[in-house]
């Protein structure tokens, strides 16, 4: 069993990828349209080849990783390597830099996110690959991923607050700089503290043969949707909601206190979901967390520019509460579809089942994005004027509907999940019968 100290180090290490993440998720569509002046489709695609170059290369990272054999570990000496270059290319992606031509802007932030992201991977791929070495536990999982997504939502707060008040008052590119010199010192505090368990070294195999045999898992390939799902939801509300809030409210000032009471709820309903899952399961959980989600995005539809405050944080109250599970426990189901592999293969594939997920997020992710660039482009929005009302009407509609479509997805694909506590507990005794046996 793990203690207090050892879960909140592995916990800490989210908070690297949250923070990036969220600000790049909340402003950087917005810098590129309001601040720097791009067009809304060029915009959107940005985030499109950014994230599918992110995408291509995560499980690559995790194929890499589990075949790194050092006095380091498999997955640690990636932490080091990491710390500088996210530094560097986040500090020059907010840079508001002057271009002549669109096309030379295009290209320079395109550049610049796609080095982040793909600093960004050489971290966060190898650390979500250390749950599964830290426990073989089924609910000592779920615990240690409420310490990672306890990092991941209050991280999330403070990412989706202070770095918006720090370059109101000192400029976008100070806040870069910031926000680099964070994930510097705390990739190297990870590093220095963590420490791994020792694994033979895993036989050469290639990236093809490695998916297919991946995709065979059948309660993988619906993790996969709840993921996507589940994630994909949360991404395009993080990069819609500042225009959701400043065109169609008149409310961007009230957007610190929405994003408090979404992810404060979201923190403070974590010990909550923990025990419901311990006494009905995962998989039912997570659906009555993603019903709950459902019923907030509907509830959209009832606000109106003339709505009282209160039911704007009512409303993302209730997607709060269902924004938390949905971050919890598709995470916490991935080590128990590892287990499964270990038993089918014989072998430890943390990394690449990793990268496998996070590729699918990322891939659907960086198209949805792109497709809210191009509604926005094609509704006739203009950055920073009064919008006409077909503009308006389309940044509502977007609002619901959007992440709705990916919700249900999750919700579905969580139904018909196969693995149950019961297979857990036959397969864990399964595997564990063959260490000792070894």
């Amino acid at each position: 069993m793990k203690n207090i100290f050892q879960k909140t180090l592995y916990g800490s290490g989210e908070s690297i990828a949250v923070v990036g993440i969220t600000v790049i998720g909340l402003y950087f569509l917005y810098f590129l349209t309001d601040i720097v002046g791009l067009s809304p489709a060029l915009a959107g695609a940005i985030f499109m080849i950014g994230r599918m170059f992110d995408a291509i290369t995560d499980p690559i990272v995790g194929i890499i990783s589990d075949r790194t054999n050092t006095r380091f570990g498999r997955r640690r000496p990636y932490f080091l390597i990491a710390s500088l270059p996210l530094l560097i290319t986040f500090s020059l992606m907010w840079s508001p830099m002057s271009f002549e031509g669109q096309l030379t802007t295009f290209l320079y932030y395109t550049a610049f996110y796609m080095l982040f992201m793909a600093s960004l991977t050489l971290f966060h791929v190898p650390y979500i690959s250390f749950i599964t070495e830290y426990s073989n536990d089924y609910h000592e999982r779920t615990s240690i991923n409420n310490y990672r997504i306890f990092f991941q939502l209050f991280f999330g707060l403070i990412a989706a607050t202070i770095p918006k008040m720090i370059a109101d008052h000192y400029g976008y590119h100070q806040m870069g700089i910031y926000i680099g010199i964070f994930m510097l010192v705390l990739t190297l505090v990870v590093f220095r503290f963590s420490s791994e368990q020792s694994f033979e070294k895993q036989p050469s195999y290639k990236l093809k043969s490695e998916i297919s045999s991946l995709l065979a898992n059948r309660s993988l390939r619906y993790l996969l949707f709840i993921y996507v799902g589940s994630f994909a939801a949360a991404n395009v509300i993080e990069g819609f909601v500042i225009y959701y809030m400043k065109y169609y409210l008149n409310r961007e000032i009230d957007m610190p206190i929405l994003f408090v009471i979404v992810i404060g709820l979201g923190i403070l309903t974590l010990p909550l979901w923990s025990t419901i899952a311990k006494r009905i399961g995962k998989k039912i959980t997570l659906m009555i967390g993603l019903a709950i989600w459902g019923v907030g995005q509907i509830l959209w539809l009832i606000v109106a520019p003339t709505s009282p405050a209160f039911v704007v944080y009512v409303v993302g109250g209730i997607v709060g509460i269902g924004y938390g599970v949905a971050h919890v426990l598709p995470w916490a189901m991935l080590p128990d579809v590892v287990d499964m592999d270990e038993v089918k293969t014989g072998r430890r594939r943390e990394g690449i089942y990793a990268g496998v997920m996070t590729f699918c997020m990322k891939l659907t992710n960086s198209i949805a994005i792109f497709l809210i660039g191009v509604i926005l482009e094609l509704s006739g929005y203009v950055a920073n004027e009064v919008q006409s009302e077909s503009t308006l009407t389309t940044i509502k509609w977007t609002m619901v509907i959007a992440p709705g479509i990916f919700v249900i997805i999750a919700l579905i694909a969580t139904f018909l999940y196969p693995y149950s506590k019961q297979d857990h507990i036959k397969i864990r005794t399964e595997l564990d019968n063959k260490n000792i046996s070894l």
